[in-house]
């Protein structure tokens, strides 16, 4: 018997996303329209836009990484 691992995959909204780096709706939407600096794109849902949590740890991370290089 096989058994599926469900992982949860948490979503925040604009307003969300602009809380966790203090920052307004455009400078999020100018960290989305910049290639150079990967920020993750947003998911649509019903015309609302959310970002997984996990794409953004990961973009964290790196951000980390490449101030310590």
């Amino acid at each position: 018997m096989q058994t599926a691992i469900k992982q949860r995959t948490e979503f925040l909204t604009g307003p969300q996303v602009q809380a966790r780096y203090q920052k307004s709706a455009v400078t999020i939407w100018r960290w989305v329209r910049d290639p150079n600096l990967g920020f993750p794109q947003p998911i649509q849902i019903n015309r609302l836009n959310y970002w997984r949590l996990s794409d953004l740890e990961t973009w964290e991370a790196a951000q980390a990484e490449q101030a310590v290089a």
